[in-house]
C-alpha cells in the first residue's frame, strides 16, 4: 500500500512540475503576497547562491540591484528597507555555514507549500544559470536549500534536471533569435536612409554631456539586457523585444562615443 501511494505522490509531483512550476517561472518570488521580512529571507538565500561559485560579475550584480529594486517595489517599501535588503545581501554572502538552517527556517515561519517552495528553487536557478555554468557549489547550495525547504532528493534531482534542459533549449532559441534579429537590423539599416537620434534611442535630450550619455546607457542595459530579463524569469517575448532594444541601444552609443571622441 505504501508503494502505491508513493507512486502515485511521485506521479503527482512530476504533472505539478510540467504543469506550469517547469516553465520558466515570472519572477517566482513574486507569486503571491511577500512582506519585508519574508524579502530578507529570500535576499539571504540569493546572497549565498550568488557567491557560491567564490565570485559575483557584472551580470549577476546587476541582477541583484534590479531583483532588490523589484523586491522593495512589490513590498511597498522605501529607500530605508532597500538599503536594509543589501545589508542582509551582504553579511550573508560570505556565510555558506547556515544555509540550510535559513531555508529551514524561512519555510517553518511562513509555512511554504511545496509549489512555492519548488517555485522559489526556480528562482534560485536563475540565478545561478545566469552566467551560462552551473558550479558544483551553487548546486550544493541550492540542495542544501532544497533539504531546508524539505524538497525529496529524488524531487530535487528531477527540478535539477528539468531545468537545465529548458535553459538549454531557451539559450539555443534565444541565439536563433539574436542572429535573426541582427540580420534583419542590417538590412534594416541598409534600406533605411536615416537612424534614429541616439539621444532620442538613449532617453536624452540633444546636447547631454557624455557623462549623462554613459549614465542612461549603463542603466538602460541593465534594464533590456537579455540575460538579466531571463535570470528575472522573463518571458521569451520580452527577451525578443529586450535583444532588440539593446541592439538600438548599443547602436546609439557608439554613435555618441564616435562624436565625443571616446
Amino acid at each position: 500500500m505504501s508503494t502505491i501511494l508513493l507512486f502515485l505522490f511521485v506521479i503527482f509531483i512530476f504533472f505539478m512540475l510540467s504543469s506550469g512550476v517547469s516553465k520558466r517561472p515570472r519572477r517566482q518570488y513574486q507569486s503571491r503576497d511577500i512582506e519585508f521580512s519574508e524579502a530578507k529571507y529570500l535576499v539571504g538565500l540569493l546572497a549565498k547562491v550568488a557567491k557560491s561559485d567564490g565570485r559575483v560579475n557584472k551580470l549577476e550584480a546587476n541582477l541583484i540591484s534590479e531583483i532588490l529594486d523589484d523586491l522593495t517595489a512589490k513590498i511597498g517599501g522605501s529607500n530605508t528597507q532597500r538599503e536594509e535588503l543589501r545589508r542582509v545581501y551582504n553579511n550573508e554572502k560570505d556565510n555558506l555555514k547556515n544555509v540550510f538552517k535559513m531555508a529551514f527556517e524561512y519555510k517553518t515561519r511562513f509555512n511554504l507549500d511545496l509549489k512555492t517552495a519548488v517555485g522559489r528553487v526556480y528562482f534560485f536557478l536563475n540565478i545561478a544559470y545566469i552566467d551560462g555554468v552551473f558550479t558544483s557549489e551553487e548546486r550544493r547550495v541550492i540542495s542544501q536549500i532544497c533539504d531546508g525547504f524539505e524538497i525529496p532528493s529524488y524531487l530535487q534531482d528531477e527540478i535539477f534536471a528539468r531545468f537545465e534542459r529548458d535553459f538549454k533549449a531557451r539559450n539555443y532559441q534565444r541565439y536563433q533569435n539574436r542572429n535573426y534579429q541582427e540580420q534583419n537590423y542590417q538590412n534594416h539599416a541598409r534600406t533605411q536612409p536615416g537612424k534614429k537620434n541616439p539621444y532620442d534611442v538613449l532617453g536624452l535630450k540633444d546636447g547631454a554631456s557624455f557623462d549623462e550619455i554613459r549614465t542612461s546607457y549603463r542603466a538602460l542595459v541593465k534594464k533590456y539586457h537579455p540575460d538579466i530579463l531571463m535570470g528575472k524569469g522573463a518571458d521569451d517575448e520580452i527577451i525578443k523585444a529586450g535583444t532588440k532594444k539593446l541592439q538600438e541601444i548599443n547602436e546609439a552609443y557608439e554613435a555618441l562615443k564616435a562624436k565625443f571622441g571616446k
